[in-house]
Order: C-alpha cells, then structure tokens, then sequence
C-alpha cells in the first residue's frame, strides 16, 4: 500500500475520542492531568482527576510541580494535551466567571473537608474570621486547626480561603503569600473601610433595617457614619440598640 493510501486510510479511519472516555482511561491507570491557566494572581498550574480539580499551583518549572504532586497526592500527573470539561470549568471560574468546578478532596481528611466546603460558601465581596469558621462547622476551640487545613487547601483560589482572616482583620496566612491575600481581598472589598472601622476599637456594624453585622459582611463597612450605620464595640451593645444578628454573616461570636 502506498503512502497516499495509507494516509487516506487513517484518515477514513481515524475517530475522535470524548473527553470523559480521555478522562476514564487516565484514571485507570492512576495518572492525573494538569494544564496552566490564567488568574487573578498569575498563570497557575491546574491539576485534575476524574472527581475534580486536585491542585492549584502557581505555574513555574513542571519537574518541580509534578514531583511536588505526586509526595502530595501519591499518583502521577502529566500535561494535558487539551481541556475537558473539568478544566474547561476551572479554567472560567479562575477567569472570574460564576460557574460550578468539580472539587477532588479525597487526600484531605473529613476535618479539612469540613473546612474547606464551609470555606467555599463564603462570597465574593466578604471575609470570616479564622474563629467564626471553626464555630460554623462545630469545632469552637479549633481555630488553629481550622488555619492549618486551610493552609492545606490544595485549590486555592477555587476555594476561596483567602477569604478567612484574623479577629483583628489583619490578613494572616496565605499559601502563596500574605500580601497576595491582601491583593486579592482588596479585589473584592473596600478592605480598607474595613481595617478603619476595626482600627476605631468597633467589632460589629449596626444597620438601619435592624440588624448588626461584621464589618466584612459585603460592602457594610463603607457605609458607617451614614444614616442608621455605625460601629459597634461589642453584642451586648448591639442588643441595647436591640438590634439582631445579620443572617448572612452570622456575627454572633466570631
């Protein structure tokens, strides 16, 4: 057969293959895939399996991440040679866009699945303190633990946990660096209304619908010492002014 014909002949022949068939055969043999995508931080490395994404990385020298992958995840990952729809789906979120992204928490154990999905429902535009995390998944007196499972979080940016900071409002850590947290919470809130408020010695902000709120609750900080808005300096003062706990930020003890 000549070589014209052999080239028709695979060209006849040859098939394209789905993305979850792609997906299937490299969790089979236990290998991951990984990619590099553009974020608010940078181009980072991107790593998924069959679940969801494993890993987010700053990008940089690839031996270096997948070495450091596979003493994290105990299993390989190789460059992906296109996107599926996991990465597809990653890819947008990290580009800003509201989309779900498959998450693959598996090596994190139930205490740091806890944190981190609790972590993940904080919104844009907000921040929790370390202590109010631990309260909300029931563990009070752990908030050094919960700050050590975020500062395992193997996704950052996907799950937010640059959204959890100090009492104090001070930042805290952060896996690629206090001042980049600091950078990406000024993308998302007047975080220096913020840190003015805290700097009065006020702990809560009291609303003009009735209720009070941390001052990391959206944009509330911004609006003290306008009509019905002020700073609080703690909840028995709050409940003088009988004034009720905001349902979204749930200040009670955080």
């Amino acid at each position: 057969m000549s070589e014209s014909n052999l080239r028709d002949y695979r060209d006849a022949t040859q098939r394209s293959v789905s993305p979850s068939f792609t997906t299937g055969v490299f969790a089979a043999i236990g290998v991951d895939r990984y990619t590099i995508c553009p974020s608010a931080i940078g181009e980072v490395f991107v790593a998924w399996s069959a679940p969801g994404v494993s890993a987010v990385r700053l990008a940089g020298d690839e031996e270096t991440f997948e070495a450091w992958y596979a003493e994290r995840f105990g299993r390989r990952t190789v460059p992906a040679v296109e996107d599926d729809p996991i990465s597809t789906a990653a890819r947008a979120k990290l580009q800003g866009h509201d989309v779900a992204v498959p998450i693959d928490l598996r090596e994190c154990s139930p205490f740091e699945q806890r944190v981190l999905h609790t972590a993940a429902e904080i919104a844009p535009g907000n921040a929790r303190p370390y202590r109010w995390l631990a309260r909300e998944i029931g563990a009070p007196d752990a908030t050094r633990a919960v700050g050590n499972a975020l500062g395992r979080n193997p996704v950052p940016l996907l799950i937010p946990c640059h959204r959890v900071i100090r009492t104090d409002c001070s930042v805290g850590g952060y896996v690629f660096g206090s001042d980049t947290k600091r950078a990406l919470l000024e993308r998302e809130l007047d975080f220096g209304a913020v840190e003015h408020v805290v700097n009065q010695g006020f702990r809560y902000v009291a609303c003009d619908k009735g209720y009070f709120c941390l001052p990391t609750c959206g944009d509330i900080a911004t609006r003290v010492d306008t009509t019905g808005y002020f700073g609080l300096r703690s909840v028995e003062e709050a409940h003088a002014h009988h004034l009720t706990p905001c349902g979204i930020c749930r200040p009670i003890a955080a």
